[in-house]
């Protein structure tokens, strides 16, 4: 009668152990699927940042080449492409300019639109040029 009783303790505690064993493998499950997602999420962070940095380095360049333009009127200057290497892979920046609606002796007003690789998001920006120095007067990211 007693060794009845001690095999059926036995098969409680292992009852009692597959329980807890099969809990734990559900906790370390979701954490590591919160883990991936987490990863995931700081990739595409880090991708879309790439991508507005690289925008904003468009918008630059063509301020710069309005700058540059050393008085050529209402002429929209030649831009090029340009690339910026990171370790993940190039990134080509295109930049368009065309000249706006007002123009007069002294300055002009440029359209700017700037594409980059790898994504659809642009960057169209108006910028004034008076007297030889440009200023963003708006900018808007699609």
């Amino acid at each position: 009668m007693h060794s009845t009783r001690l095999l059926r303790q036995r098969g409680q505690a292992l009852l009692l152990i597959l329980a807890f064993v099969a809990a734990f493998l559900l906790v370390v499950w979701a954490a590591l699927t919160l883990a991936s997602a987490g990863f995931l999420g700081s990739n595409a962070v880090r991708a879309d940042t790439r991508t507005t940095y690289a925008l904003d380095a468009g918008l630059a360049y063509s301020m710069q080449v309005i700058d540059d333009k050393n008085g050529n009127g209402c002429n929209a200057p030649r831009t090029s492409n340009f690339t910026l290497n990171y370790p993940t892979g190039v990134i080509t920046v295109n930049v368009a300019i065309r000249k706006g609606s007002q123009c007069h002796g002294n300055g002009a007003t440029w359209n700017i639109t700037i594409n980059v690789t790898g994504t659809s998001r642009t960057l169209t920006a108006l910028v004034t040029e008076v007297n030889g120095t440009s200023t963003v007067t708006w900018e808007a990211f699609q």
